[in-house]
């Protein structure tokens, strides 16, 4: 399981990998190739932070799961091996409490940085040694 860190991944309310988004998702796939793995299956989890409605973050949650899988594809990952989902402001890192315990929501910019790491996706892929 690989998780593709949200500080600076996505920007607020945005689907598009940024520079530092996909320079990440390069790294995790030398790693893989480094280390001789085939991957056999990708499973893709978009998240998206608790700011909005349900609906409109869980569309956004889809979206970056299937941006993260385009590029992929790009990369050279089979297509048909990948699996993308989005599951919204589910499991959130950070909550609009936290935020506020910390000081982070007077401001609406303060807490949508604060709330930053919730803006993720996770990457877990099964694979076996190359031969």
């Amino acid at each position: 399981t690989v998780n593709i860190a949200g500080d600076g991944t996505f920007a607020f309310d945005k689907a598009t990998l940024t520079p530092t988004g996909r320079a990440r998702i390069d790294s995790a796939l030398q790693e893989i190739k480094t280390a001789g793995i085939q991957p056999r299956s990708v499973a893709i989890v978009g998240y998206t932070g608790p700011l909005g409605s349900t609906e409109h973050n869980q569309r956004l949650s889809v979206a970056r799961a299937n941006a993260l899988r385009d590029y992929m594809v790009s990369q050279g990952v089979p297509a048909a091996i990948i699996q993308a989902e989005g599951r919204g402001e589910t499991d959130l890192k950070v909550t609009e409490a936290d935020c506020k315990a910390q000081g982070k929501s007077r401001r609406r910019a303060d807490l949508i940085a604060c709330l930053e790491p919730n803006r993720r996706v996770e990457v877990r892929a099964t694979g076996e040694q190359a031969r």
